[in-house]
């Protein structure tokens, strides 16, 4: 009986010691991970560059959850203009199929200045276009916000647009995004629209009463 209770002891102080060491690992690894820091093209941004919050939302066009959203993140670009810099990310899904195009083809909008109207139009007309005559919508749609399409559809094919796009993507994997809309306030996370309206103003608020 005292070989078996013995045994079992150190089972139970080897299982604590792990735990501790877990534990104390994750706490390391807490103090050590910096909040995550947007970065993005000028046109990707709205709103000053020393503006006290910065937001930064790693989106997909074909969302629906992120078109859900988009009344909400409108409202606060309006409602804290001048005090809030916002930041969009691309994080086309794997699920989505006609995303990735999408965010190309705004990505080259942006090249020619037009990012948010485009951006917008995707949102605004996401029943239209996303599925397999998506081609043809897109480019409607950058006719329609004056772009000039022939530069367009040459950045389109241009490698450096996909690229852009894929480097957004890494930078939410490398910040544990793992759906979207996923949004950073001055760097904490919120997720989907009930947190950025529920949690995501308050979170503003003090924020820019710590300024």
């Amino acid at each position: 009986m005292s070989a078996v209770k013995s045994a079992s002891t150190r089972r139970l102080a080897s299982l604590a010691l792990v735990a501790v060491l877990t534990a104390l690992t994750a706490a390391v690894a807490r103090g050590t991970h910096k909040p995550f820091e947007p970065t993005a093209p000028a046109f990707r941004q709205d709103g000053p560059a020393d503006a006290p919050v910065v937001v930064a939302e790693f989106s997909d066009f074909q969302c629906p959850a992120c078109l859900a959203a988009e009344p909400t993140v409108r409202q606060l670009r309006a409602y804290y203009k001048g005090r809030l810099r916002f930041v969009f990310k691309h994080f086309p899904l794997r699920m989505h199929e006609w995303a990735r195009p999408a965010a190309i083809a705004a990505e080259c909008a942006g090249r020619q200045g037009r990012f948010w109207p485009y951006h917008d139009m995707l949102y605004d007309h996401q029943d239209q276009w996303t599925n397999d005559k998506y081609d043809s919508f897109l480019t409607g749609y950058a006719k329609k916000v004056g772009l000039d399409l022939p530069a367009w559809q040459a950045c389109r094919k241009d490698p450096s647009a996909a690229a852009a796009v894929q480097a957004d993507v890494r930078e939410g994997d490398d910040a544990w995004v793992t759906g979207t809309p996923t949004f950073f306030i001055n760097g904490k996370r919120f997720v989907g629209k009930l947190q950025l309206a529920e949690l995501g103003t308050l979170w503003i608020d003090r924020e820019l009463k710590k300024k």
